[in-house]
């Protein structure tokens, strides 16, 4: 139901309102089970806008424990099927959850007894990660990658001499597995089942995506390879910013989101690109989540949530760089953030409490509490299932809480606000 004012308006949604004459308006909309949801929009003569992303919120949140055992931490892995669950230090202690299947399984069928797992490395292109464990009968590198049903475990333990800094695969190529290790990078055939060390030398970072290699060597060169090393594209040079852009030796993570758009994130939480100006924030970024449909960025700090939007003119050739708008500024430990309903609203962790903020509204951004998480454990949020998945505060069994009901909300047309009356708003609200 639509009120304008105490007023019930005679139609439901979707519908439209119109013959208004300009002003302020309070609008509500009201549906049973659910918190309302009010705002006051402005009307301006000969313009319109649609508000198609309204999340109405249900007045006691549907939960759901999935797994009554008591878990240390949930570690997302890449493609958002799968994640795996903790409850200790032993590889026996591990387990993968299917959000698809809501079915989870021991990572080994057979027990190792007494193996420790003394480090991970998750890789970013697809659900695998490497293990490394000790046991009286030795240290072993375990190469799981996750599918439904099961994982197939490689043992690698000939090919890794020391721990690696950084290990990366892609799930579009399956055959190579690229990890670094003092300025070389080295690739894993699995097919020969042969390890080239020092595939490519004075490797300062690294990032693997769509069999592409991005790669910022120790001269300051930022340049796209094949998988075979062969370069493709010269991505940036300057001799004159290296030192002052990259530092002196530090590394970075690399995002190749767009064939022509690189971000960089520094050990120092400096956010970098290959486009003019260069820096976008100058340091304490934690973390990014990319929305690539609406070409948004999602940036952390310690105590503050940012969007980079990235206009069409600029992702196509340099012009006018765009500036990140804070959105949450008085957080107290932000960790993790993810984009929900189309990048209409955020969820993200602080500490150990998660919050929904909706943010197309014509004030200050609204903020809703979710629920509590059990200390120092992570959270995911799956676009696919409109779920978030977490451990209870208390129990530490595995929940999950529907945030995007299955059926859609329907458009609901009003008048549309200038760029520069949102800006000011935001001031006005200190965000």
């Amino acid at each position: 139901m639509v009120y304008l004012g105490h007023r019930r308006y005679t139609r439901r949604t979707p519908t439209i309102l119109a013959n208004l004459y300009p002003g302020e308006y309070p609008v509500t909309l009201i549906l049973k089970n659910h918190k309302s949801w009010s705002e006051t929009l402005p009307v301006e003569s000969g313009k319109a806008t649609v508000l198609e992303t309204i999340l109405l919120l249900p007045e006691v949140w549907n939960q759901k424990t999935l797994v009554p055992e008591t878990f240390d931490d949930l570690i997302p892995l890449e493609g958002g099927r799968f994640f795996l669950l903790e409850n200790g230090s032993n590889v026996e202690d591990l387990f993968i959850y299917d959000l698809k299947e809501e079915k989870r399984w021991p990572l080994l069928a057979q027990a190792l007894p007494g193996t420790k797992v003394s480090f991970r490395f998750v890789a970013r292109g697809g659900p695998a990660f490497l293990l490394h464990t000790e046991s009286k009968n030795g240290d072993q590198y375990l190469w799981f990658t996750v599918r439904s049903g099961g994982a197939q475990v490689r043992n690698l333990t000939n090919f890794f001499s020391e721990k690696p800094d950084q290990v990366d695969w892609d799930s579009q190529e399956k055959k190579y597995l690229f990890f670094l290790h003092d300025d070389n990078l080295n690739r894993i055939d699995f097919l020969s089942k042969a390890v080239t060390p020092k595939f490519l030398e004075r490797v300062r970072s690294y990032s693997l995506s769509d069999k592409k290699l991005y790669v910022l060597g120790k001269d300051g060169i930022l340049e796209q390879l094949n998988l075979n090393g062969q370069r493709e594209k010269l991505i940036f040079q300057d001799p004159f910013a290296e030192n002052s852009l990259f530092g002196s030796g530090e590394k970075f993570k690399i995002y190749a989101f767009m064939e022509n758009f690189i971000l960089l994130l520094g050990e120092k939480g400096e956010l970098l690109s290959n486009r003019f100006p260069h820096h976008f924030v100058e340091d304490g970024v934690l973390g990014l989540e990319f929305y690539l449909k609406l070409k948004r960025i999602l940036i952390w700090k310690r105590n503050a949530l940012g969007i980079l939007d990235l206009p069409k003119e600029y992702v196509d050739k340099e012009s006018g760089a765009p500036k990140v708008t804070w959105i949450l500024t008085q957080g107290e430990r932000l960790e993790q953030a993810f984009w929900v309903y189309e990048g209409s609203h955020v969820i993200f962790r602080d500490k150990n409490k998660v919050f929904l903020m909706e943010l197309e509204t014509y004030a200050k951004p609204h903020l809703y509490f979710l629920t509590e998480v059990k200390n120092k454990s992570s959270i995911f949020y799956s676009e696919e299932t409109g779920k978030l998945y977490f451990l209870d505060s208390v129990s530490g069994h595995l929940r999950s809480l529907v945030v995007l009901p299955r059926w859609e909300i329907p458009p609901l047309p009003f008048p549309e606000r200038t760029e520069e009356k949102k800006e000011m708003e935001l001031k006005q609200y200190g965000i």
